[in-house]
């Protein structure tokens, strides 16, 4: 599911950068790559979306540590879904210092006017499941940036922050094993 939310944000920067700005390189925004991790080595004159935390959204739990589900109307305990947010850093790696200013700025404005994200707007998030994802910026105190860039071991670039929320993880699929279960066991007490 974060490996579609990074994907679906690459593609559509790199849409708008080939349709509105006009740039003439086909893919501006790209991944690291994960051969040398160690330090992070960002690409040159592209910018590299980077995911630099996940964490759990706790304004919208449930309240219900475990919410009940009727599956042939027995209700069953299940754990309640989790809904988490990512924060993903946009790094703007160019060899001119004001093309990374520019080629960021249009990062920004991208993001002004695309805050939300749905399966109308971007079909791959209904392979998932994913409902919405809001987009947001978030400033960061300059203590907070400096450990982020020195938790990368890298020197400071160009970049901007943003939270990607409200993904869902909820487990189907032990949910269903445990309505398959009960089935099961109604039958063999019918047969009894």
């Amino acid at each position: 599911m974060v490996d579609v939310v990074l994907s679906v944000l690459k593609d559509k920067l790199n849409e708008y950068f080939k349709n509105v700005v006009g740039t003439t390189e086909s893919n501006i925004i790209e991944f690291i790559s994960t051969t040398s991790n160690d330090p992070v080595s960002f690409t040159n004159d592209k910018i590299t979306p980077f995911l630099i935390n996940i964490s759990e959204d706790r304004k919208f739990r449930n309240p219900d540590q475990y919410s009940g589900v009727i599956r042939n109307g027995i209700r069953t305990q299940t754990n309640p879904e989790i809904r988490i947010e990512l924060l993903i850093l946009f790094v703007s790696k160019f060899s001119k210092y004001d093309q990374a200013l520019k080629f960021l700025s249009h990062v920004i404005r991208f993001f002004q006017v695309n805050r939300i994200f749905n399966p109308l707007n971007s079909p791959q998030l209904s392979d998932e499941n994913i409902e919405k994802l809001v987009v947001e910026l978030i400033s960061i105190p300059l203590e907070e940036q400096n450990q982020v860039w020195h938790s990368l071991n890298t020197s400071y670039l160009p970049s901007v922050l943003y939270r990607v929320r409200l993904l869902s993880f909820i487990d189907d699929q032990s949910m269903e094993f445990v309505g398959q279960q009960i089935s099961d066991m109604k039958l063999e007490i019918n047969e009894k």
